[in-house]
């Protein structure tokens, strides 16, 4: 997913040098080696997780895109039909990433912004009651 992350942030914004890139603290995440390889490739100014100068928030909203439409879009399309090998999972999962277009791209980042304000608007509070509350209007 890195690489649907990194590909379509340079799709969006044609350089490289404003992406941030944002984890959680899981411990495979924080793990020295893969710390080692942030600093390398994206230096501490540009990395949000524990262990960083801008550590992710304890109990935060989920305000990832990846979290909040990537996973549950990928889990739609690609086990819409039943999978038979790995090789077809791997597969599907690299094809449905590459049919993202960018006019869905930005309406994800649109989305991301108003949750933003939303969770600014809620004194810093999740915000995933509030949005279904709306849904249902």
């Amino acid at each position: 997913m890195s690489v649907f992350c990194a590909t379509t942030s340079f799709q969006l914004f044609n350089s490289v040098d404003r992406i941030i890139f944002m984890q959680d603290g899981a411990p495979p995440h924080v793990a020295n080696p893969v710390k080692q390889l942030l600093k390398r490739h994206s230096g501490n100014a540009r990395i949000i997780s524990r262990h960083f100068p801008t550590a992710w928030p304890s109990l935060s909203p989920d305000l990832n895109p990846c979290d909040f439409w990537l996973w549950g879009y990928l889990k739609d399309v690609v086990f819409s039909t039943p999978i038979a090998h790995l090789a077809e999972l791997k597969a599907r999962i690299a094809q449905h990433i590459l049919n993202v277009t960018p006019e869905t791209l930005r309406s994800v980042v649109e989305h991301a912004v108003s949750r933003f304000q939303l969770v600014a608007e809620n004194g810093g509070q999740h915000i995933e009651h509030v949005l279904h509350q709306s849904r249902e209007i």
